[in-house]
């Protein structure tokens, strides 16, 4: 009986470390070249359904994206070749950089040195 209590007793500690190992999210930014809203909306449709994705934020007036995952289901550059598969450019920035060009973006407001819409391989 006390050999049975002892094996019950190690298996729910056992079942409470794994459980208690929780996975790590990542965060990834990108600056990228997105013309519109069409644009912001085909690239957030797109990496939704990426493996991990937990918060995305596409933003086509700053021209960024930005991206947590669980670290286990998926990576920073699955996530570019992603959004490059899109016909998008997906140059990673840092975090700081990242909420320094939605900063800037805020103050300064949306505006594009030539209004030209690129039709786009989908």
């Amino acid at each position: 009986m006390k050999k049975l209590v002892f094996i019950i007793g190690l298996i729910l500690i056992t079942i409470g470390n794994l459980s208690a190992q929780k996975v790590e999210n990542n965060v990834v930014c990108f600056k990228s070249n997105m013309d519109c809203a069409n644009c912001e909306k085909t690239i957030t449709e797109h990496l939704k359904f990426e493996k991990g994705v937990k918060d995305l934020k596409v933003d086509h007036s700053s021209n960024t994206i930005y991206i947590e995952y669980k670290a286990d289901k998926n990576t920073d550059e699955g996530f570019a070749k992603a959004i490059e598969k899109k016909g998008y450019i997906a140059i990673k920035i840092s975090k700081a950089d990242y909420e320094k060009t939605l900063k800037e973006t805020a103050e300064k407001g949306h505006v594009h040195e030539a209004e030209v819409h690129k039709v786009r391989n989908n």
